[in-house]
């Protein structure tokens, strides 16, 4: 087994080490967007993504997250800036991370839907958030309006996207044939900060956790090995897309270029049909 360096802070972003975890093929020089462009050129018309209502394939997911990422764009954000996600689990959650990912702004996925509005706005706060995609009902305490208005009062926020409960995308997040107009260069250090997520908080106040590309991916790209995972694989998070687990299944997926369905059976189909309807492997 070979020893890499260790470092007394919780991270592995050292200059001096990194050269090592190239080496060892640990970390490459893909990005959650080169993974997803590549996929959408090798494989346009296989299944990438589904929920209880849509199904997207590489080709199509990859329209949508360029006319996000062109939303985005649009709002002036800058390279490194804070984009939080606070939505059931639904496509559009997928498509606003890695349009994230494509423009290089650092996005925040962790918003529980057992978090109140309160809770929400100190924490958007504290990792000074300057868009969020929130979806109308969803929370402890969240209602559509009124949660807006409540959060587009924070500092430096420049937008605050409404999706309706519904599997429908509404009038305000970006359809998936629209143009994303003038798009910046894609984001293409696999070293850059792109996720941060929150522990849990049951032992306190919820920590904030960084993640590149690379450290997000070599994970991803050792569970899909040792799994056997390929494109013909479909897989089902049981995970909400509030917790990292479920981003690990999508890493695995743009690893491999398979199917991944969210947890959001359809009413009246129980998560056993769920499992069985798609061919879960």
């Amino acid at each position: 087994m070979p020893r890499y360096p260790t470092s007394p802070l919780l991270t592995l972003h050292d200059p001096h080490a990194a050269p090592r975890y190239y080496e060892a093929g640990l970390w490459r020089e893909d990005t959650l967007y080169s993974l997803l462009c590549g996929l959408a050129e090798r494989i346009p018309h296989r299944f990438a993504l589904r929920d209880g209502a849509r199904r997207l394939t590489w080709r199509g997911l990859k329209g949508w997250v360029d006319a996000a990422a062109g939303e985005l764009h649009g709002m002036g954000l800058r390279r490194g800036e804070r984009v939080a996600l606070w939505t059931s689990n639904r496509v559009e959650c997928v498509v606003a991370l890695l349009a994230c990912a494509r423009n290089g702004y650092v996005c925040n996925p962790s918003l529980h839907r057992n978090y109140t509005v309160e809770e929400v706005h100190g924490l958007l706060q504290w990792i000074r958030a300057r868009a969020v995609v929130m979806e109308a009902g969803y929370g402890a305490d969240a209602g559509g309006e009124e949660t807006r208005e409540r959060l587009s009062g924070l500092p430096g926020m420049r937008r605050v996207i409404l999706l309706p409960s519904s599997r429908e995308t509404g009038a305000e997040f970006p359809a998936p044939d629209a143009d994303p107009g003038d798009l910046p260069e894609p984001e293409r250090n696999p070293d850059a900060v792109c996720y941060l997520a929150f522990t849990s908080g049951t032992t306190g106040k919820p920590k904030g956790v960084m993640h590149s590309h690379n450290t997000l991916l070599a994970l991803c790209r050792c569970i899909a090995a040792d799994w056997g995972l390929d494109e013909r694989s479909v897989a089902l998070s049981l995970s909400p897309l509030s917790h990292h687990i479920a981003w690990l299944a999508l890493g695995e997926s743009l690893a491999v270029g398979m199917e991944l369905v969210l947890e959001d059976p359809p009413a009246g189909t129980s998560l056993l049909d769920w499992a069985v309807e798609p061919g879960a492997t």
